[in-house]
């Protein structure tokens, strides 16, 4: 394991532990609320939500960019579900949500994938990849409209069944963080070309574009986000959410990257990381349901 990839790693899980830690403190100040009209504008004036938005936004933030500049997007989203464990205890202590041994199995799935996703090895450096290769870019749009199309059905989805809505809603927002993860390397490939003194003006275009769907990606996903906290536990919905964070962003290292791992037991590692966070979502969604 390289410094390069040793670090990047590091930022990924403390990055994913002042995000849950920001989401507690989102979740706390959305419980106190008596009105949910209006949601996000009574939030914004809400001095503790905006606490944990600022832990996500300062400390969070520049930990995931630094990550993403290490280790490429496609097992941050996995490292950083590692926080998973302040957002339970946060929950607990903070939030009152109720906690059995489904939901501790649940979540130590996931956590569980998180340190196999850590351990393929399956990092992608953005010094490398060609931004303006044809065939690059055509996959990575489709990848984007496709991914926009399953967030749109989550919308619709939650719309028409209000028992499921807090599934459907974190799961919108687990594929809006999605794609402003996979843009944010985009844009962490621009800095890295213009810091070999690499510059035309085209870039400016794809650049805009990155910016706009990674800043776009992700206040969509925080709105959506607190949209779920109303009708469910924070302990249970964020580690849904990572099903689309963890999973897709593999699948953009062998299909829209195209790269393939140095080992096959890469393979064995993300397969067996996949299986433990759908078995560990399952079970926390279905604990949801029934609290419902």
């Amino acid at each position: 394991m390289t410094d390069m990839y040793f670090w990047g790693v590091c930022a990924a899980i403390l990055g994913g532990m002042a995000f849950n830690l920001g989401v507690v403190l989102q979740k706390a100040a959305v419980s106190k609320l008596q009105d949910h009209s209006r949601l996000m504008y009574q939030l914004i004036h809400t001095p503790l939500w905006l606490e944990g938005f600022a832990i996500q936004f300062l400390i969070g933030v520049p930990l995931n960019v630094f990550a993403s500049a290490r280790i490429g997007p496609a097992i941050i989203p996995g490292l950083m579900a590692t926080g998973l464990i302040v957002l339970v205890l946060g929950s607990i202590w903070l939030g009152h949500e109720a906690f059995n041994w489904t939901d501790a199995a649940g979540i130590l799935f996931v956590m569980g994938a998180t340190a196999l996703f850590g351990f393929s090895g399956l990092g992608i450096d953005m010094k490398t990849v060609d931004l303006y290769d044809l065939a690059f870019l055509t996959r990575l749009v489709g990848f984007t409209v496709i991914v926009a199309c399953l967030s749109l059905m989550c919308h619709f989805i939650q719309r028409e069944n209000g028992r499921l809505r807090g599934i459907f809603r974190t799961l919108d927002a687990g594929f809006l963080f999605v794609q402003s993860n996979l843009w944010l390397s985009v844009m962490m490939g621009f800095l890295f070309r213009w810091g070999r003194g690499s510059y035309s003006a085209r870039d400016l275009i794809l650049a805009t574009v990155a910016i706009l769907i990674t800043s776009a990606g992700s206040m969509l996903g925080v709105t959506e986000t607190q949209r779920a906290f109303q009708v469910g536990d924070a302990s249970r919905l964020v580690p849904i959410q990572t099903v689309p964070q963890q999973i897709l962003p593999l699948i953009t290292y062998f299909a829209v990257f195209q790269l393939t791992p140095s080992s096959n037991k890469a393979f064995f590692l993300a397969g067996a990381g996949v299986a433990l966070v759908l078995l560990g979502s399952t079970l926390l969604a279905r604990r949801q349901v029934s609290l419902q």
